[in-house]
């Protein structure tokens, strides 16, 4: 704090995951950056300016270097130093009105955003994804492995294979048969939103989180994060969500088409993965076992797939949704 930002730090607390210090009245926020690059710094800098010109609660904003950077290095890490006021305020409003409304007012975003972009790229990403995991699957089979992780990896994939292309296809149809709204234009959304990113202990909006995408990404992963972690909210107040955000800011026919082909396409299976093989050691024991969860709980995924029209609030009850036979 005081080689790059030239902080006087009285002492360090956990403000969520991260580390945190007070100052002049000032909360800093020490955030991890090593995955985003400084081009990509900028346009979050340029998003968390404007919202908090738009008077957005709880917003971040970033704390720049002597040097002028949004990051700096410290033993071969880069971290970037966000602030918010030091207050806390609860928050008055449901998740879905309140994350309603934090889309109306970025979809006036004015600025590029290059880097964070991700409306139109579902299918090309979703689909570079599959091939990679593919073809380091098709290694495995070859290799036959006797590890435990390994087998339970040969053994799902291909049901994770079909179940991804279903999500690809049902993409690649809304796009072809359903027209997007002036609501389906591109918003700040969240690399992964879930329920615990807006709690009462940690109000605060970072926006090395943000990416610039369509806001149904943002629901999807929501209702997947309670799905696996919450089942029993998402059972009393998955629908409850969705109606408060629908009654906020309404959702198109091709919104609720873009949620569930995000919600078909496996990317809690694709993480798991990967989290794996990129883990140390130590933590591999921790995604076997999430791997064995998941496995376990992929027919009541499914009835979860086929239970989403039902969570479809009483204004869209007109909308149909296409069925996937086998689901059915």
């Amino acid at each position: 704090m005081k080689e790059h930002f030239g902080l006087q730090v009285p002492g360090i607390f956990k403000a969520g995951s991260y580390d945190a210090f007070r100052v002049h009245g000032t909360i800093g926020i020490i955030v991890p950056v090593q995955q985003i690059d400084e081009q990509e710094l900028y346009e979050l800098y340029y998003m968390s300016q404007y919202l908090q010109e738009k008077r957005e609660p709880y917003v971040a904003v970033f704390w720049p270097s002597l040097q002028g950077t949004l990051s700096a290095e410290k033993d071969g890490r880069r971290y970037a130093l966000l602030k918010c006021a030091d207050r806390i305020v609860s928050r008055g409003q449901s998740a879905g009105r309140e994350l309603a409304q934090f889309h109306q007012k970025s979809r006036s975003y004015p600025y590029q955003a290059d880097k964070t972009k991700r409306i139109g790229q579902w299918k090309d990403l979703w689909e570079r994804r599959l091939d990679q995991l593919e073809v380091f699957w098709r290694g495995k089979v070859q290799a036959h492995p006797l590890d435990h992780f390994e087998k339970l990896f040969i053994e799902s994939f291909p049901y994770y294979l079909g179940l991804a292309e279903n999500g690809i296809q049902y993409l690649v149809d809304t796009e072809l048969d359903d027209e997007p709204l002036l609501s389906d234009s591109a918003t700040i959304c969240h690399n992964r939103f879930h329920s615990e990113m807006w709690n009462r202990e940690f109000t605060v909006k970072l926006p090395t989180d943000w990416v610039f995408d369509h806001a149904s990404r943002d629901i999807a992963e929501y209702l997947r994060y309670d799905f696996f972690q919450n089942p029993e909210q998402l059972r009393n107040e998955g629908g409850v969500f969705l109606a408060d955000y629908d009654r906020t800011a309404p959702l198109s026919s091709f919104s609720w088409r873009l949620i569930y082909s995000r919600l078909l396409f496996p990317i809690h299976y694709f993480e798991c993965i990967e989290d794996y093989y990129l883990a140390p050691d130590s933590e591999k024991p921790y995604y076997e076992k999430k791997l064995h969860e998941l496995l376990q709980r992929s027919t009541e995924y499914e009835q979860f797939l086929t239970s989403y029209s039902g969570m479809l609030s009483m204004r869209t009850k007109k909308i149909q949704l296409p069925v996937l036979h086998w689901l059915a």
